[in-house]
């Protein structure tokens, strides 16, 4: 009799997982180039893997042509003019400011310079010494140092401590610079590794 039940249970098990097990058996799944089902994307519309901008979760052709303009002629006030037209709410200029700091900091680390030669990112040092109470400035700033803590050094040395240290003094001067609209009632800053310098500003007049 126990048997009798045994096989029953087995059979019902078998019908609630063979559901399950066809379905899985035609998932679409991620094949070589070379393998007989391979299929092209671009046949479909679709955009090829390794073409594919995973800087950003959206589009943003302003950005883009505005990252193109200040890499090729190494002036900062495209970006600045592009920060100063683009919302403060909102994760788009959050988006635009890692960008700007990302693009500053990988050409540093692409020409640190030397004897006759002028580093890479050159252009955000400028806009800094020329516009240092501009809020955008400061906003790449603080997210450029942040970054280069974590292309230059180690987690847990003294660089990395240093670099960071001087990351959150810029943070919070952007923060004090960041300008303020009727509806928000604070301003922040924030990398990762969960540093937050917030400022505080009043909703109300008076």
């Amino acid at each position: 009799m126990e048997i009798l039940w045994v096989l029953i249970a087995l059979v019902m098990l078998g019908f609630v997982l063979l559901p399950f097990l066809r379905r899985r058996r035609g998932a679409v799944g991620l094949v070589s180039p070379d393998h007989p089902d391979a299929a092209d994307p671009a046949n479909y519309g679709f955009v090829r893997e390794e073409e594919l901008d995973i800087r950003m979760p959206g589009p943003d052709q302003d950005l883009l042509d505005v990252l193109d303009v200040v890499q090729r002629t190494q002036d900062y006030r495209a970006a600045q003019q592009l920060l100063a037209g683009t919302e403060t709410d909102g994760e788009q200029r959050w988006q635009r400011v890692q960008a700007f700091a990302g693009a500053a900091s990988l050409e540093l680390q692409q020409r640190p310079g030397g004897v006759g030669e002028s580093p890479g990112g050159q252009w955000l040092r400028v806009w800094r010494a020329e516009a240092p109470k501009d809020a955008g400035g400061a906003a790449v700033h603080a997210e450029f140092l942040v970054q280069q803590a974590w292309r230059t050094a180690s987690p847990g040395t003294d660089e990395f401590r240093i670099i960071m240290e001087e990351a959150r003094a810029a943070c919070g001067e952007a923060a004090l610079l960041a300008p303020a609209t009727p509806s928000r009632t604070s301003s922040s800053c924030r990398w990762p590794g969960g540093w937050t310098t917030r400022r505080r500003t009043s909703s109300s007049s008076g």
